[in-house]
């Protein structure tokens, strides 16, 4: 009868470590998969960043073709220097009737505000709060017939470092605070070369 006892005896105290083993290895795993959620998360973070700075790339190099493409729009372009384009200017969402720089410029700002793709809830088309300016470089470099910056600036989901003052990154659209570090900027630079024996 002892021996059936200490018997039971033994199998509960294996019980109890199995059940003390099973509640470890739970809160192990859940660590394991907070963590691993968070790290979804970073990388969707990190997506949709990745995500608006091509868009944004892709924009800016948009005016820059156009730019390069416009040798005889230079005056209007020149009148721009500094205009701030995109997400709350006075462009109207159709640029039916305008011609030269202007309708290049409210093509720009449209697609800087997202009009090509839309929901019930606006433009989504676009990198959060978009805006661009041309720079005019003045005088341009020797041999140019102008010189511009194509700067696109957005506002960003992570804190990082704001372009420096004074570049052009820091001078397009100066006004607008999207936040301590939330400032992202892309820059292109375009040079439209004087014709040879012009």
């Amino acid at each position: 009868m002892n021996q059936t006892r200490l018997l039971r005896h033994r199998q509960l105290r294996q019980a109890g470590f199995s059940l003390l083993e099973v509640l470890v290895s739970m809160v192990i795993l859940a660590i394991g998969l907070l963590g691993l959620a968070g790290l979804q998360t970073k990388a969707n973070v990190v997506e949709m960043e990745a995500y608006q700075r091509s868009v944004a790339l892709m924009l800016v190099q948009d005016m820059a073709n156009r730019v390069a493409a416009g040798r005889q729009h230079i005056a209007g372009f020149n009148a721009a220097s500094l205009t701030t384009f995109g997400v709350g200017d006075a462009q109207p969402a159709n640029c039916a009737g305008k011609t030269g720089a202007a309708l290049q410029l409210c093509d720009w700002s449209n697609a800087m505000k997202g009009v090509a793709e839309t929901t019930d809830a606006g433009s989504i088309g676009a990198p959060i709060g978009m805006r661009g300016c041309l720079i005019s470089v003045v005088p341009p470099s020797e041999d140019a017939l102008a010189e511009y910056f194509i700067v696109g600036i957005w506002q960003g989901l992570t804190s990082t470092k704001s372009p420096d003052a004074n570049t052009p990154g820091a001078q397009c659209a100066n006004a607008v605070d999207y936040g301590d570090g939330l400032r992202r900027a892309v820059v292109t630079r375009v040079l439209i070369p004087k014709l040879a024996g012009v």
